[in-house]
């Protein structure tokens, strides 16, 4: 192949192979205190990959009311450590720890740690003042 010819087929795979768009911004953290102002007295709304996951009740105190996709509800407590958010829901559940993160869509949250769902992302896809309506009765603390 001719030096002209290499030349003729890089300057043809160049817009190939350039970015079509910006890169996503990168996951900003968001502080316990700063989400604690963001949730405290409020419901969040939570989806994973666009379909609704669950909801939770962030009581003043560090209380806690997480209500699954088919209405069970759990009853539990919230604490900042360090940089995440801990929930406890008692003794026959593990601690739950995850990083809030804000990006260009909005605020999602992060599970952290090494068990099977260490990584999974929900979506904060609404906030209101309404209580979690919970059918059957109330697990956790």
């Amino acid at each position: 192949m001719t030096r002209h010819a290499r030349a003729l087929l890089l300057a043809l795979a160049l817009p190939l192979a350039a970015p079509t768009s910006a890169p996503a911004a990168a996951d900003q953290p968001v502080s316990p205190s700063e989400f604690r102002s963001y949730a405290e007295g409020y419901t969040l709304y939570f989806s994973e990959d666009g379909k609704p996951f669950g909801s939770e009740a962030f009581k003043p105190g560090g209380e806690t009311v997480w209500r699954y996709g088919n209405g069970s509800c759990l009853r539990g407590l919230w604490r900042p450590h360090g940089a995440q958010l801990c929930f406890y829901y008692g003794i026959d559940y593990d601690v739950l720890c995850w990083r809030i993160l804000r990006d260009e869509q909005g605020l999602k949250v992060r599970l952290l740690g090494d068990g099977p769902d260490a990584g999974l992302e929900l979506r904060i896809t609404g906030r209101d003042h309404e209580p979690p309506v919970c059918g059957g009765p109330s697990r956790g603390i």
